[in-house]
């Protein structure tokens, strides 16, 4: 076999490895968890004035001493001053908490676990969770295996739940038609009038659906049947046996309003009904080695300056058997189609724009950080609405659509006359559709994007179209690096060092870092690796008129000929095109661009010993960010 078949069959070997990766920890009754929060952190309490929480064992009308802890954190809320810290023993807290405190830049207030003990922030309803054997009884005039709460929950909107042993989501139902549906497969009315009919009540897996006339909380757990890839759900069917996070729609955990020089760290945040953190308007606000098991939102962030989100995990509520098509908007006016279940986690990270910011013109989301996070399991990741970004560091995966999406959503003041920076950094990408995405309106700004040392990895699939009656095969796609939302002006953007890997056929052997430029937003394309596991195709030169340069780049398919290679810039190279390239790059595009076997780990793409990519790239200009710029000695490397 040639060496070329040999990494090709190791690469579609990693890409199968990735989709089986489930960590466990101890038998779960409903389905083996797909992530989970890290041991507890051993991090030694800092010195200052401390004060303690403790569900099990404390009183709020104690010393709140060590000794003598108080009961719950909104009684310690009241006490907190500049320099103090919360601290919380090991449990779980039900209550959904508001904090509006202010400390000092030198003397902030943290709020934090007790060291070696994990406190959950958890805003359902306990008893699901606590007590489910004596939370559930049979549905009257449901479905055999429906369930409907003992308990009434009368004027509530909607309710948001995953199981309480693996935190995976359940789906929230608009309609008990659907929850109590026989078929997993879509089935119309009428094929032929798909515009005018609707499709058959459907079952999209374990479930909720509120009875807002009786304010019964309906529960249906039944096994789904769907073909593979899928990971069906084969669980427990009783919830009488198995612990739920059931929250109102609009159970909020954790609520930071105004906050000024305050600290979050290790802990655990869950049972969020549409948002689990809401940060409006705060300044200097860290959250530090936290897990949060995200709702319709992970964290919804609004107003605030200098936030800094390090060593902590989003999880989102999407299940292993939910495709991109279930929680699809479908009740567009004008049209006779009922949404199926659209709570489960649309965005990990969410802007508002506007808001207090369009009335009194105080600040916009500015000065980010956002390090060495892991964000999985949702519709869409993080989206940056911020002036300044450092994203840097992390991973994303497993998202049914966009992992960060770049187009500045934020309403700048209209006196601000600043040239934002975006900085995507070192990080990891898999198993979503698009990783950098764009859309809506822009706004005509200098803003600037770097785009440097990350691994897109686009070979794992994602669950798209849900198997029909007149289909039965799942619908799945790897995606692509770059996408759009109806072509929008993308901002100017300097992509370089990357390493890109494509399972699906591409348009062009640049992967669409050369596509969708406008006049008046330079692009900056070099030093990256792209390996195409289908087909290698044709270069397509960006517009001579367009302010976009590309060189130093390496393009491989492992089935590729090497005919096919030699002549990738063959015809490129001696059009009119390339002169007039000349004039805004006087090597021409691509001049220093190569193609063949790039010989680089089939796990990390890092470059093994006498890779040809080793110093084959271009200098790069010496203010771009580049974390390996001293450690890349002599002429950059090309790839991540």
């Amino acid at each position: 076999m040639k060496r070329s078949g040999i990494v090709l069959a190791r690469l579609f070997a990693a890409a199968i490895g990735l989709a089986s990766l489930v960590p466990l920890t101890g038998r779960a009754q409903s389905h083996p968890p797909l992530r989970q929060a890290p041991a507890p952190s051993m991090r030694p309490l800092s010195e200052g004035n401390h004060y303690f929480i403790d569900d099990a064992k404390g009183d709020d009308a104690a010393a709140g001493s060590a000794q003598m802890p108080w009961k719950t954190i909104a009684r310690g809320l009241v006490q907190l001053r500049a320099g103090d810290t919360l601290v919380l023993r090991g449990g779980v807290y039900y209550e959904r908490l508001y904090v509006a405190l202010a400390g000092e830049q030198d003397r902030p207030i943290t709020i934090r676990s007790y060291p070696g003990e994990q406190a959950i922030i958890d805003g359902s309803f306990r008893e699901f969770t606590e007590r489910p054997s004596d939370s559930w009884q049979p549905a009257s005039g449901g479905a055999n295996d429906e369930f409907a709460s003992q308990q009434s929950y009368p004027n509530e909107r909607d309710v948001v739940g995953s199981f309480g042993d693996s935190l995976i989501g359940l789906q929230t139902y608009y309609h008990a038609q659907d929850l109590r549906a026989a078929s997993e497969l879509v089935d119309w009315e009428d094929w032929n009038r798909q515009a005018e009919t609707d499709i058959k009540p459907l079952y999209c897996g374990p479930g909720l659906w509120l009875n807002r006339q009786t304010g019964r909380i309906h529960c249906r757990l039944a096994h789904t049947h769907l073909p593979q890839p899928v990971a069906n759900y084969q669980g427990s069917i009783d919830p009488r046996q198995v612990p739920l996070v059931i929250a109102a729609f609009d159970a909020v955990p954790l609520t930071l309003d105004g906050c000024q020089h305050v600290r979050l760290a290790d802990l655990v945040i869950r049972g969020a009904g549409y948002t689990s953190i809401v940060v409006q308007q705060c300044r200097h606000v860290e959250i530090d080695n936290c897990t949060v098991w995200c709702g319709t939102y992970g964290l919804r962030i609004s107003g605030t300056e200098d936030f800094r989100l390090t060593s902590s995990r989003l999880y989102g509520s999407v299940a292993p058997w939910t495709f991109r098509s279930d929680a699809s908007k479908r009740d567009y006016p004008g049209r006779p189609h009922r949404n199926i279940s659209r709570l489960n986690t649309h965005a990990l990270i969410e802007i508002d724009s506007g808001r207090e910011s369009s009335v009194f013109a105080t600040p916009q989301n500015d000065r980010w950080e956002i390090a060495h996070c892991h964000f999985a399991d949702a519709h869409d990741g993080v989206y940056l609405g911020a002036i300044n970004v450092r994203f840097h560091d992390n991973t994303i995966e497993n998202l049914q659509d966009d992992g960060v999406y770049l187009s500045p959503m934020y309403m700048r003041h209209r006196l601000d006359k600043t040239d934002p920076q975006i900085h995507i950094i070192a990080n990891t990408f898999r198993q979503l559709l698009t990783p950098l995405a764009f859309g809506g309106d822009r706004p005509e700004t200098g803003d600037q994007v770097f785009i440097a040392r990350n691994l897109f990895d686009m070979r794992a699939a994602v669950l798209t179209g849900r198997p029909s009656t007149k289909n039965a095969a799942a619908g799945t796609s790897s995606g692509k690096p770059l996408g759009d939302h109806g072509s929008p002006p993308w901002a100017a953007m300097n992509i370089y060092h990357n390493t890109f890997v494509m399972a699906e056929p591409a348009r062009d052997v640049a992967m669409n870092a050369l596509a969708s430029n406008g006049a008046g937003h330079p692009r900056r394309v070099f030093n990256n690796l792209f390996i195409h596991l289908d087909r290698l195709p044709a270069f397509i030169p960006p517009q001579s008129e367009h302010n976009v340069i590309s060189d130093g780049n390496w393009y491989w398919s492992p089935r590729a000929e090497p005919a096919q290679l030699d002549a990738l810039f063959t015809r490129f190279r001696k059009s009119e095109q390339f002169t007039k390239s000349q004039a805004q790059y006087p090597p021409g595009w691509e001049t220093k661009s190569r193609t063949g076997d790039p010989r680089v780990k089939a796990d990390s793409f890092i470059p093994e010993a006498g890779s040809p990519l080793l110093d084959a790239g271009v200098a790069i200009p010496p203010d771009w960010p580049d974390p390996l710029r001293d450690k890349d000695r002599g002429t950059p490397d090309i790839g991540r």
